[in-house]
This record gives C-alpha cells, structure tokens and sequence, in this order.
C-alpha cells in the first residue's frame, strides 16, 4: 500500500509534465530535421564522421555555431573532443 501512495502523485506529475520531457533521441531527431532543411549536417552525420576519422566511441554531440562539437572515447580510454564543421 505505501508504494501505490508514492505512485499515484508520481504518475501525475509525469502526466503534467508531458510534452516537456523529451528523451535524448527525440532532440536528436528534431535537430537533425532542422539542420537537413537548411542543407547542413545533422548531428549523426556529424558523429559519424568524427567516429570514421578517429575511430572510438561518440560520448555526446553538441552544436557550437556552425559547427558540432563531437567527444570520443578511443579505444586507449582518452577521450578528445571533435569539432565537424557544417
């Protein structure tokens, strides 16, 4: 019974909140649509370009003005940022 008197004023806060939680991949996918319509990269292409040149594991894609800004972790475990310009 105590765990259903913590769930109900959960289950309506997630309710209230709705739209205002987007999930990593939702943003993902909404800058990539914006960049694709201005002729840019999107921020998976970036990735991917910054993982083909360098090799690793992408950590996180961040737009800096015209630019991303792509971390990685190599394989020796040191992680260095990327800047892919587009």
């Amino acid at each position: 019974m105590p765990n259903r008197i913590l769930l109900v004023p959960l289950m309506a806060l997630l309710l209230a909140a709705g739209p205002g939680l987007v999930a990593p991949q939702q943003v993902l996918a909404q800058q990539g649509k914006a960049a694709a319509q201005k002729g840019g990269l999107t921020p998976r292409e970036a990735a991917a370009r910054a993982q083909a040149q360098h090799g690793g594991r992408v950590l996180s894609v961040s737009r800096k003005g015209e630019a991303y800004r792509v971390k990685l972790l190599l394989d020796s475990g040191r992680v260095i940022t990327v800047t892919v310009k587009g």
